[in-house]
């Protein structure tokens, strides 16, 4: 027993050896404590996971192939093959469609696992939280493994990389890195925590510590997608082959979206007495704004006609004759709409009947996770509400949504 001073508070440190002789520790950098040096228990919030049990999940993942590269589905092992050619700057990209939110005050989890190909000069591979400007993740530099924080924070890329040799809590000298890994890391704003999952138990690595060190923020946002990527910088004599498995994002004590429901209906004096599916509501994010958490809450329909109306929620239709308009909130971060020529296809990943029936009106409500994504143009989701009947019917909808970012 002992005690360690971290960040203004002491902790006290607990050491002893499991059934296998290793030795577990309780103190601030060991697996059995939060990034805010809370005791884990096991009821962490999951914002998000990914398993590949059938296929890519092109809903959850965007990719970008180029200089010969190819990205196979491997069904037996439910995994995805990321395979550079030999040219130089062939290049494997997967990063999900949707960013995840760090919410201050609760520690930030990752866990992603992977399969890493034979580490060779000129060959880079990256598993992360991490987009083209800011992250933590772990890189396989050529034979060099490395843990990167990367901050746009300057208005530039700029990138803290450590060395697997200069690691600060445990340099893990029997790391295999093309065998099948677990990758974690946890954030609290001025600490990150980076280390791997060995058998079911975290070890921490290395810490990024910045409280009481730095005059500005280490990183533009904590606010981003899970990523793997494998790219060549020089011409290599045969391809490699990187495997992506499952991950998954956790807010350690729960997680609560703050900030007012902003939503888009009808003008109520304008609704038309129409039949046939037509579009209601929608909304996506604004272009160069694809970075924020856009979360739908909360969907209302209601109708004045004593015929059924049936209601759906569509992802990504296809639109005609739509026209977007910046969100009357005044933020710039969700454009909406409430009326199109015509609306087919998509994803219906909801839908109901409304009806005025015998006495009055009715709303329906969801409550709907479905943080809007983007493709890897960086064009973002959009999500259409339409309401659909056989008969000329007023009838109308509301999205209503949280802007977390």
């Amino acid at each position: 027993m002992g005690q360690v001073i971290a960040g203004g508070e002491q902790f006290e440190t607990h050491i002893e050896a499991d059934h296998r002789g290793r030795v577990l520790q309780s103190g601030p950098d060991s697996g059995m404590v939060d990034a805010f040096g809370r005791q884990r228990v096991s009821d962490p919030y999951t914002l998000f996971d990914s398993t590949l049990r059938y296929d890519k999940r092109p809903d959850q993942w965007f990719e970008v192939v180029s200089g010969g590269g190819s990205s196979t589905f491997l069904p037996n092992e439910c995994s995805v093959a990321m395979t550079v050619a030999t040219a130089s700057g062939s290049t494997v990209l997967r990063r999900t469609k949707q960013n995840f939110p760090y919410q201050a005050g609760k520690s930030l989890m990752i866990m992603q696992s992977f399969v890493g190909a034979t580490l060779a000069d000129g060959v880079t591979q990256e598993v992360g939280f991490f987009d083209n400007n800011n992250g933590v993740f772990v890189r396989a530099s050529g034979t060099t493994i490395q843990f990167v924080v990367r901050s746009f924070a300057t208005g530039a890329v700029v990138e803290n990389v450590v060395n697997q040799s200069d690691w600060n809590i445990d340099t893990l000298p029997s790391l295999n890195f093309a065998k099948a890994q677990i990758f974690t890391a946890d954030f609290e704003w001025l600490r990150v925590r980076c280390g791997f999952v060995i058998d079911g138990e975290v070890t921490y690595c290395h810490e990024f510590q910045h409280s009481n060190s730095i005059d500005s923020v280490y990183m533009q946002t904590a606010i981003l997608p899970l990523s793997y990527r494998i790219h060549n910088s020089i011409a290599q004599a045969s391809g490699r082959t990187f495997k992506q498995i499952c991950c998954s994002v956790l807010s350690e004590g729960g997680y609560e979206p703050d900030g007012a429901i902003y939503s888009i209906n009808h003008d109520l004096a304008a609704v038309p007495n129409a039949t046939g599916e037509r579009v209601t509501a929608g909304i996506r994010m604004a272009s160069g704004r694809t970075g924020n958490v856009i979360l739908p809450v909360r969907i209302s329909t209601t109708t004045a006609s004593s015929d059924v109306v049936l209601w759906r929620l569509r992802l990504n239709p296809t639109v005609s004759g739509v026209t977007w308009a910046p969100a009357d909130n005044g933020r710039g971060n969700v454009e909406t709409t409430t009326s199109a020529t015509s609306v087919s296809g998509g994803t219906v990943i909801d839908s109901g009947f409304v009806s005025q029936g015998s006495a009055n009106n009715y709303a329906v409500a969801e409550a709907i996770r479905l943080a809007l994504g983007q493709n890897a143009s960086g064009v973002s989701d959009t999500l259409i509400l339409t309401v659909d009947s056989n008969v000329s019917a007023k009838a109308l909808g509301m999205i209503g949504w949280v802007e977390v970012a």
